[in-house]
């Protein structure tokens, strides 16, 4: 009898999300589009049910994962924030945005061209998302000093920061 694999956390959420595109013996095989149960997409090659080949991990709201696969592991692959920034890894050389030395603008701003004068840009977005009164803007929320706890633009609980965190969001964070 013919050893069974570990299949591993990447191949049991498979199991439980969706697929369009080519299939092989009934395996997914060929092109296609992976959906998790997260919302993550996964479009590209598959073989023998394996991202394999070229193919890309698109995050909601967040960017994707450009890479070449196989059979399930990462052969090369870069990362691209939902503005189009392209992470740079240390060791392909030096990250060049956001520098404090040198040009300070949001990647928007580098790619779309500065704002007219009394229309700034606090945020990636723009406009900014609106936060209440005396919240401070923590990307994925604000933060509610007077119950120490961030929420979700839409006023969903989403975490009570600890001790370093709130000391963060306070000194660096947009206040509402």
């Amino acid at each position: 009898q013919k050893p069974t694999r570990n299949v591993g956390a990447l191949r049991a959420a498979m199991l439980t999300g969706s697929y369009e595109g080519d299939r092989r013996n009934g395996r997914m095989e060929g092109h296609g589009t992976y959906t998790f149960p997260s919302g993550t997409i996964y479009k590209g090659e598959f073989l023998d049910g394996e991202f394999h080949g070229e193919g890309t991990l698109e995050y909601t709201g967040c960017g994707k994962y450009i890479a070449t696969w196989d059979h399930g592991k990462v052969v090369t692959g870069k990362y691209v924030f939902a503005d189009g920034l392209a992470y740079t890894d240390p060791s392909e050389g030096e990250w060049e945005y956001c520098q404090p030395d040198g040009d300070r603008r949001f990647y928007r701003e580098l790619v779309e061209g500065l704002r007219p004068a009394g229309d700034s840009q606090l945020t990636n977005d723009h406009p900014p998302k609106k936060i209440p009164v005396g919240t401070y803007d923590t990307g994925d929320g604000y933060f509610n000093e007077a119950d120490g706890k961030v929420y979700d633009y839409d006023g969903n609980e989403l975490r009570a920061p600890n001790h370093e965190e709130e000391l963060w969001i306070k000194s660096k964070c947009r206040m509402g």
